[in-house]
């Protein structure tokens, strides 16, 4: 049996598997379970202690002398009752003892590492000791315990600790017992399996010997009957080599054939992919001015149809002469080449028009020969619509800038060509306070151009964190920036002092913005209503007027730099960078800013900022 490798294996592992189990069972088994009795008893130690400090109401507080009262000592010893908690202590933050079963221990004071580097940090400390061995405090323990410390912690830290010891003797001499029990069942078990498993090899033997004859024997007729089949294999194969060549021969040609063609219709998929994954729109006519190609985009800017008008001239596709002559010129102009601009529907906007910038390029041979153009058609819509706005918005900041210049200029000229003691000092502070608005109005605009400049270049805007009072803020920038005789200010602001964490600076530059925007769009007067409140831990700002509105389009783009509404029917000025700004101020506080609108109904913008802020 033993010659034979398979049996051999077999009887090996048998064999450790009678020696390995029982050292499994007394190695693993059993030091898994007391490890997890005594995680079971940890965990019920903390419970305790956690129903023990809440049933005393003494959850963040501090834990002294002046804690123990008549009721702690009531619930301790209801605690107590519990026959395997042998013992209950009591400690300060500073580590003494202020209550212990055993009074003898009052007033000791706890110095050791584990006690200053875990509990007094809020990590439960467990311990188990075995009977006449040594507590983490020293003492001599007469039983199997667990002994657990766990941290009663405050607002301000480390309140005090809680230790208990829990007898483990009677349920540790129940694990022993089982565990031997099973050390014994186990080891009878594995040599009941070790003397079957030895029966059954020497069955298996038997039969593997007589396996082996059979095997010798089948072999032989095997080797007998192969020699036969060569020799007439060796003759069909002098049969059939002439044919097997002339089938490779027919073989060769046809793979060839069937490579050209794939290599032919890959490079046309190539072809089709690539004009096709153009996401602008692309034409391609031949040296006659007939479409011959074009993709997805160029179908739905022109409206084409690929059944109908492939193979059709320019002239039939394109009726729109507005259209056609521009591209006819650049086509038969002496380079092929060329470039202009052209208005088409938005097919996703009804009564909407969309700008294309069409480009054509010579489609020539291997040899320099032109056999047609192509035609590419980029929507510049949003590019020519930003060159607009900038060109509005540098011909008004050229007039808002103009405007506050002319003033300080002027009532400059005006003080300093005259003598001072000519004017009243009331006049005089109202010249100065004339240059002072429009030197402030000056420097906002400058801030916000900055601020913009800075945005566009990829920085984020720098936040100077403090506490503020916003309800004073709120007011002291009110009073500092009165409005007009036609408008004035409803505050609806809370009566106590608000504290908030944010930038007060770019705080004032949001407000300005706001309170700015509602003044002009009001040219009819009225309130401005300045309101703050504090929901879902969120400061809210709302800052509402009763001007003239806006639709849902100005509305949906009043965020956009330099965008302005049509100012020809509400005659407001302005850079078109107020909410912009607004934008980025609430953005880099971590809030947002919503803004609620009606046509001839008012304004009101609200702005929610969180409670805190990443420095």
């Amino acid at each position: 049996m033993l010659k034979i490798a398979f049996l051999r294996n077999i009887l090996i592992i048998a064999l450790l598997l009678v020696t390995v189990l029982p050292f499994y069972q007394v190695l693993v088994l059993q030091p898994a379970y007391q490890h997890l009795q005594f995680q079971e008893i940890e965990e019920e130690a903390v419970r305790q202690v956690a129903f023990l400090v809440r049933s005393l109401d003494l959850e963040g507080r501090r834990l002294d002398r002046s804690r123990i009262s008549s009721d702690v000592l009531r619930m301790i010893g209801l605690a107590m009752e519990d026959r395997r908690l042998i013992k209950l202590r009591i400690f300060s933050p500073a580590g003494e003892i202020v209550y212990s079963s055993r009074p003898d221990e009052i007033g000791r004071i706890n110095r050791r590492l584990y006690f200053i580097q875990q509990v007094a940090r809020g990590k439960t400390y467990s311990k188990v000791v075995r009977s006449n061995q040594r507590s983490a405090d020293g003492q001599i323990i007469r039983q199997d315990v667990v002994e657990t410390y766990v941290p009663v912690m405050t607002a301000d830290g480390f309140g005090g600790a809680i230790e208990v010891y829990f007898d483990v003797t009677e349920s540790w001499q129940r694990l022993r017992k089982l565990t031997l029990h099973s050390q014994v069942v186990l080891i009878g078990l594995a040599l009941g399996l070790l003397v079957i498993i030895l029966m059954l090899l020497g069955r298996a033997s038997r039969f593997w010997r007589d396996r082996q004859l059979a095997e010798e024997e089948l072999k032989q007729s095997h080797q007998e009957l192969e020699a036969r089949v060569q020799e007439r294999t060796g003759q069909l194969l002098l049969a059939n080599q002439q044919l097997a060549e002339e089938v490779a021969e027919r073989s060769r040609a046809q793979a060839a054939l069937r490579q050209a063609l794939d290599e032919a219709e890959s490079e046309r998929d190539k072809i089709d992919g690539i004009l096709e994954s153009v996401a602008d729109g692309l034409l391609v006519v031949d040296g006659r001015r007939r479409l011959v190609h074009f993709n997805r985009p160029a179908e739905e800017i022109f409206s084409l149809s690929s059944g109908s008008t492939l193979g059709m001239k320019l002239e039939e596709v394109l009726p729109d002469t507005r259209l056609l002559s521009p591209l006819l010129e650049c086509l038969n102009s002496t380079t092929g080449t060329g470039q202009f601009d052209f208005v088409r529907p938005d097919p996703g906007r009804t009564g909407h028009q969309l700008t294309y910038q069409a480009r054509c390029a010579p489609l020539r041979s291997r040899q320099g020969e032109t056999s047609g153009h192509i035609i590419l058609v980029q929507d510049v819509s949003r590019e020519r619509e930003l060159e607009r706005m900038k060109s509005e918005f540098l011909a008004m900041a050229a007039h808002e800038l103009h405007t506050p210049i002319t003033t300080i200029m002027g009532y400059s000229e005006l003080l300093g060509s005259r003598p001072l003691d000519e004017f009243s000092e009331a006049q005089r502070k109202e010249f100065i306070g004339y240059i002072y608005g429009k030197a402030e109005a000056l420097a906002r605009m400058v801030d916000d151009l900055l601020d913009i400049a800075r945005r566009e270049a990829g920085y984020q805007l720098d936040l100077r964190l403090e506490d503020v009072d916003v309800v004073l803020l709120v007011r002291a920038f009110v009073a500092a920036h009165p409005v007009d005789e036609e408008h004035s200010y409803n505050l609806r602001l809370p009566e106590q002092p608000l504290q908030w964490r944010l930038d007060r600076v770019r705080f004032e530059q949001l407000l300005g913005n706001l309170i700015s925007n509602a003044v002009k769009y009001s040219p009819r007067g009225g309130d401005i209503d300045i309101g703050l409140a504090v929901r879902d831990n969120e400061l809210e700002l709302v800052v509402a007027d009763r001007g003239i509105g806006m639709d849902e389009e100005v509305r949906d783009r009043i965020f956009e730099r330099f965008y302005r509404a049509d100012t020809s029917t509400t005659a407001v000025s302005g850079a078109g960078l107020g909410m912009s700004v607004a934008l980025m101020v609430v953005e880099a506080h971590g809030g947002r800013i919503d803004v609620e609108s009606e046509k001839g109904q008012g304004t009101r913008v609200i702005v929610r900022l969180p409670a805190s802020v990443g420095d």
